[in-house]
């Protein structure tokens, strides 16, 4: 997650301004009510709000994305889905129009008539929306035949989150709390992470039983490279009606004399995970920890899907590559709250984005 600086003399520092160095950036997430933003570590924030879960509203959402830097624009695309997951007539979802408080900010374009109906809003359109982004806004996708609406509950926190995340508080870009200050110091675009794979085994060399003479020192080695221990034992074995069950350790052969071990965690209603470290092919020293939520491995990579809730509408995502010395991580993401608009989520909140070679 950790971008390649520049490294300047100090005669060119002079010669530069405060943007031209490339910054570390550490992604971050937030949610308040019926909104929430995700920014990576490119700068790039995406900002999502959803329908009010009152019983009376249909699944929709709104995502606003801006990317870091000066004079940069906010993009905004839509998803407007059906609780019955019934398909309508496409008559029925022609001439779809936008509203903030009340007024008619025209025709959507829309892709196809299938749920959840996915679009984006024109730049008028958008600027309209964030023009009530200080105060209550009605938020409103209709026809005369369907209507959706998008809550505000949240919006002015996750928009002052965004002008926050990017340093655009008090200036000309704002888009909660404006000020005079120019652009000229305001986060800036970082490339995503490159990150060169080594293939590594596909299948463990050698599984270690609990009652393996071996386990009970990897398996301690293991426990105490946790990064914050838990004290329920959270990854000490399975639950079982005889109790916590330890599981068997997994090892792969990766390079440079090193080896990644993997074992059951914690299994839960519809999800589970694997514990993931680095050793030495001696099995012996210090285990490196890499994460407790992993769903497979194999080839140089760790990969981690889990569902938000049991109907799948949402589910987060991660991928950790071996680069021939550790394990980077390389993608964090988000679907979306758990809405009901789609199996599978609508978007892709990202805190960390990278390019795998």
């Amino acid at each position: 997650m950790i971008p390649v600086k520049n490294i300047l003399s100090v005669c060119c520092f002079m010669a530069l301004s405060s943007t031209s160095f490339a910054q570390e950036i550490k992604g971050i997430s937030f949610s308040h009510q019926d909104w929430e933003i995700y920014c990576s570590n490119t700068g790039t924030c995406r900002a999502a709000g959803y329908q009010n879960e009152d019983g009376q509203n249909e699944p929709a959402s709104v995502l606003l994305t801006r990317k870091a830097g000066a004079k940069q624009a906010v993009r905004a695309e839509f998803a407007l889905g059906n609780f019955e997951q019934e398909s309508l007539p496409a008559a029925k979802l022609q001439n779809i129009h936008f509203y903030v408080n009340g007024k008619d900010l025209g025709q959507v374009s829309v892709d196809g008539t299938e749920f959840p109906i996915m679009g984006k809003l024109s730049t008028n359109q958008v600027n309209a929306l964030l023009q009530q982004a200080k105060q209550k806004t009605d938020i409103v996708f209709k026809n005369s035949n369907v209507q959706w609406q998008i809550s505000d509950a949240g919006m002015t926190a996750a928009l002052l989150k965004m002008d926050d995340f990017q340093k655009r508080v008090g200036t000309i870009g704002a888009l909660v709390r404006k000020g005079k200050i120019n652009e000229a110091k305001v986060l800036a675009a970082q490339p995503k992470l490159l990150v060169k794979q080594v293939k590594t085994a596909s299948k463990p060399y050698l599984t270690l039983q609990p009652n393996n003479k071996q386990y009970q020192s990897v398996y301690k080695s293991l426990m105490a490279a946790q990064p914050t221990p838990k004290q329920d034992g959270f990854c000490e074995g399975v639950y079982t009606s005889d109790g916590v069950k330890p599981q068997s350790i997994e090892l792969y052969k990766l390079s440079n004399k090193k080896v990644l071990a993997t074992t059951l965690c914690w299994r839960g209603a519809y999800n589970e995970g694997y514990g993931a470290w680095v050793l030495d092919e001696s099995l012996t020293g210090k285990a490196i920890f890499v994460t407790e939520h992993a769903s497979d491995v194999g080839d140089g990579i760790i990969s981690s899907s889990q569902k938000g809730r049991g109907i799948g509408d949402c589910w987060s995502s991660d991928e950790w590559v071996w680069d021939g010395q550790k394990f980077v991580h390389t993608k964090d993401m988000w679907t979306g709250m758990c809405k009901g608009l789609a199996a599978g989520g609508v978007w892709e909140l990202d805190q960390i984005e990278a390019v795998v070679k």
